[in-house]
């Protein structure tokens, strides 16, 4: 019954395969979350998620970003999706933005989705990712 060393050496070899595998996964995990007594200079660029509630001068990519109140950036975000609740200086490139009441943008918006709350401040400029949309043609 002990004498079947090969055995052990047989099942460590599929064992290597999992491994490899698993490398994707921290993407699906919890977002990466700066804390507010942090002030980070340079860029960031992610697959997953990141929450932001310091300081950052530099450019995001990342799936989703949110701005939490007391976070500020100054730069760049390229997302997927933006939630915004604190200051935001730059540009903003994502399929889906949200502006909470809390919101202090000063961004050029480029989006297919826009949503902004009562309350929110909001200068900049706001372009649809998309081309003319539908409603123009069924006007015509």
């Amino acid at each position: 019954m002990f004498s079947k060393s090969n055995s052990p050496t047989a099942s460590a070899a599929p064992e290597a395969t999992p491994k490899k595998t698993s490398a994707p996964r921290p993407t699906a995990g919890a977002p990466s979350i700066l804390g507010s007594d942090l002030l980070i200079t340079g860029d960031i660029k992610t697959d997953g998620d990141i929450q932001i509630d310091g300081r950052l001068d530099g450019n995001i990519k990342a799936g989703n970003v949110t701005i939490g109140e007391q976070g500020a950036v100054n730069g760049k975000i390229t997302a997927t999706t933006v939630h915004i609740r604190g200051k935001v200086t730059g540009k903003i490139d994502a399929n889906s933005v949200d502006l909470s009441d809390t919101a202090n943008v000063q961004a050029d918006l480029i989006q297919d989705q826009l949503m902004i709350a009562n309350g929110a401040f909001f200068d900049g400029k706001c372009t649809r990712k998309s081309g003319a949309s539908p409603s123009k043609s069924n006007k015509s």
